[in-house]
């Protein structure tokens, strides 16, 4: 089961109502569905059960999913059934709504094959860490090499892979991510240690060198307490929401590791 999050924003008509929301589809067999609430709560449809029953049997379902880091079980529609909820809003921006369906997310799905990724390139998260891990100084660490233990060995552990690249093409580097957080949570946190790193020069595939934190190893507890206690339990699901949602049903098993060991 794959997902992916398009966000719509419209003006609803009125001087002071912005309409602005996360509409996540999902891949059954091919085909997108949507979560009803999202649909009905845009559309200004309040009885969701009541919009569900319009509805033949074969433009809806149930199905377990993962939202906000745990698993729900929710009403699915059909691209047709989304259609027929459409035709029953009297929001004024339910036509652009549904237009916006047929000409952005529906095309992106289908034609630019967007679910798909390829699984068997040699992810340059390894490559970059088999290319760097020796560039790090004596007593220092990097966002990387701990990463490659702590996310993509655990990931590993439970079955999944990070891929080498994300839905849109673009190459999947948690490392970042990671590193721009903890480089803020030092901050607020732990102002007096924020400047205890220095740089080193990271290689990327490409050929490209880049500078890159390497943080004094007297920092590493205080890394992992955060990798382990926030960036996973409170960044992952987002950042692999926009990029493989394979991830997102694995991520659950990752969490109760944590808590196992804990």
């Amino acid at each position: 089961m794959n997902y992916l999050i398009f966000k719509y924003d419209e003006m609803d008509g009125s001087s002071i109502s912005n309409v602005s929301t996360d509409i996540l589809t999902i891949e059954i067999n091919g085909e997108p569905w949507f979560v009803a609430s999202d649909v009905c709560n845009l559309l200004g449809l309040t009885n969701t059960t009541e919009s569900l029953s319009s509805l033949d049997e074969d433009e809806k379902l149930t199905s377990v999913i993962l939202r906000a880091g745990q698993n729900r079980r929710v009403n699915l529609i059909s691209e047709s059934g989304l259609y027929s909820l459409v035709f029953k809003s009297r929001k004024p921006f339910a036509k652009k709504f549904c237009k916006w369906i047929t000409k952005v997310v529906i095309p992106s799905i289908r034609k630019t094959g967007r679910y798909s990724i390829d699984r068997s390139e040699i992810p340059n998260f390894v490559i970059r860490y088999n290319d760097n891990w020796d560039r790090v100084d004596k007593g220092y660490f990097s966002v990387i090499n701990e990463l490659f233990v702590r996310l993509y060995g655990r990931f590993h552990h439970v079955g999944y892979e990070i891929p080498n690249k994300a839905f849109d093409g673009k190459e999947i580097r948690p490392d970042v991510s990671v590193g721009k957080c903890f480089a803020t949570y030092l901050k607020l946190n732990y102002s007096e240690l924020a400047g205890k790193y220095k740089s080193y020069k990271h290689k990327f595939p490409s050929g490209m060198e880049l500078d890159a934190r390497q943080y004094e190893n007297a920092l590493l507890p205080i890394f992992i307490q955060y990798v382990d206690e926030e960036w996973i339990p409170k960044h992952a699901e987002k950042y692999f929401s926009a990029r493989d949602t394979k991830a997102l049903d694995y991520l659950p098993k990752l969490l109760d590791s944590k808590k196992k060991s804990a």
